[in-house]
């Protein structure tokens, strides 16, 4: 079953908000708004179920800086 993402973040250079989503699962990843590259690096039991980490890469539109994060 695929598992909904949202990234909503803020630039580490010029602030400005980057927002994107995605549908991850078995052979599944569909994105929507800001283009990302997902990694996924293991799953977290959370009380809604589990969840996927992952680190994000995506290039802000406004400043075309790289961002790195942990989800």
């Amino acid at each position: 079953m695929a598992e909904a993402i949202r990234i909503r973040v803020k630039c580490h250079a010029c602030g400005g908000v980057i927002e994107g989503s995605a549908r991850y699962g078995k052979g599944h990843f569909v994105q929507e708004g800001v283009p990302f590259e997902l990694t996924a690096t293991g799953k977290a039991a959370t009380g809604k179920g589990r969840q996927v980490r992952a680190e994000v890469v995506c290039i802000c539109p406004h400043c075309t800086v790289r961002n790195k994060y942990q989800i």
